[in-house]
């Protein structure tokens, strides 16, 4: 009973934190009409983002009942509780752990007419190699695919396996979608590794083009930099 509460309060105030540093940001968005694009193909929507820009994201899409997947393990756990004190639904497995169940689990959550966040190249990276996941959860459920990233000035970049990025208080925070990507339901193996490597290299292009904006190199998510 001790660790389920103490667990409880943690999440709670992770999602505190994340509440109040948000407050803060001065935040800029680009590419809303993608989203709405891919609004009028499909109702239901795969947000398709870096594991290390988790953090603005779930700020900026909090409340609006997004489910996102966590794994099973303490910590995915623990991210699964916090994001839900701030909006978010929660389903808990893993798209290359146990990936079958996971993946039945988020084409019924989008043949619901529900928006899904997946973080393409976690839970473990490597850091900005798109996993299979979005591409087959959008095939099974006609959903189109958003690719969605963010940079912020100043941050804190750490040195984990996916670079992950904490803005600072008070920070220039920009939040940009791409466009959208269909991925159609009798698309062939090859098709579908084909549409899989366009994501990476959408995703790639649009973080490094928002990092440079706000003065940086553009080269923290990049698998070749890796420390």
């Amino acid at each position: 009973m001790r660790i389920k509460v103490n667990r409880r309060l943690t999440s709670f105030m992770g999602a505190l934190f994340i509440w109040l540093l948000g407050h803060t940001w001065r935040i800029e968005w680009r590419g809303i009409e993608h989203l709405k694009t891919a609004r009028t193909v499909s109702g239901q929507t795969v947000f398709a983002l870096w594991h290390g820009r988790l953090f603005v994201l779930s700020y900026t899409h909090r409340k609006r009942n997004i489910q996102v997947l966590a794994s099973e393990h303490e910590d995915g756990d623990l991210m699964g509780k916090t994001i839900e004190w701030l909006g978010f639904g929660h389903l808990k497995g893993s798209t290359t752990r146990g990936g079958a169940r996971a993946l039945r689990s988020l084409t019924e959550v989008l043949r619901r007419g529900l928006d899904v966040g997946l973080t393409v190249d976690g839970p473990r990276g490597p850091r900005g190699v798109v996993q299979q996941g979005a591409v087959e959860v959008a095939r099974m459920s006609s959903s189109t695919i958003i690719p969605l990233s963010c940079t912020a000035k100043p941050r804190k970049l750490f040195r984990s396996w996916d670079r992950f990025q904490l803005p600072l208080p008070f920070a220039r925070v920009i939040v940009a979608y791409a466009e959208p990507i269909e991925v159609p339901p009798d698309a062939s193996r090859e098709e579908r590794e084909a549409i899989r490597l366009k994501l990476e290299e959408c995703l790639h292009d649009l973080t490094q083009k928002l990092d440079i904006e706000l003065g940086f190199k553009g080269e923290d998510i990049w698998p070749h930099e890796d420390s």
